[in-house]
């Protein structure tokens, strides 16, 4: 049944249209997600890396606290990436629309590192622009109902696939 056919179904029957239409464009279609599989383990990849080196950075932190206290940092560092690739990995658009939010949130905080003139931070920013774009990539080949956050709508009226 055709998104847009559920939507005209369900609209005005108790719940609000935006959140239906929400519920409607955050739906992973089974065709798409086997089309873009391989796009979505990649993301899962990057996402099993960054857990990785944010372990390690973790691990490296100077604490005084406790000797076993890096461990606990260096946990911690991984969690977010992990969560986020689990999201992936369940095609959750929950789970691209936080990883979109939390990182353009943390732009400008990351920018404030461009000031050092290093090769390894224009190196950084540019990896971790491409893998926002990356991951906006993914969710719209997986999820074409939604604009940016929400669910797409034209001239007033929600639009599905």
């Amino acid at each position: 049944m055709k998104k847009s056919v559920v939507f005209a179904q369900l609209s005005g029957q108790g719940i609000k249209d935006s959140q239906l239409a929400h519920l409607i464009a955050s739906y992973a279609d089974q065709n798409l997600c086997r089309e873009h599989k391989g796009k979505v383990y990649a993301l899962i990849s990057i996402m099993l890396f960054q857990a990785f080196i944010a372990f390690l950075v973790g691990l490296g932190a100077d604490s005084d606290i406790g000797s076993n206290s890096k461990w606990l940092f260096g946990t911690l560092n991984a969690i977010i990436p992990l969560l986020f690739a689990f999201g992936f990995y369940k095609h959750y658009a929950g789970a691209y629309n936080a990883y979109l939010v939390f990182y353009i949130l943390q732009l400008p905080k990351t920018l404030k590192g461009v000031v050092t003139n290093s090769v390894a931070t224009y190196v950084f920013l540019a990896i971790y622009i491409a893998v926002l774009i990356y991951v906006w990539y993914v969710r719209k080949k997986l999820f074409p109902d939604f604009s940016f956050i929400t669910a797409k709508k034209i001239k007033g009226q929600y639009v599905f696939s």
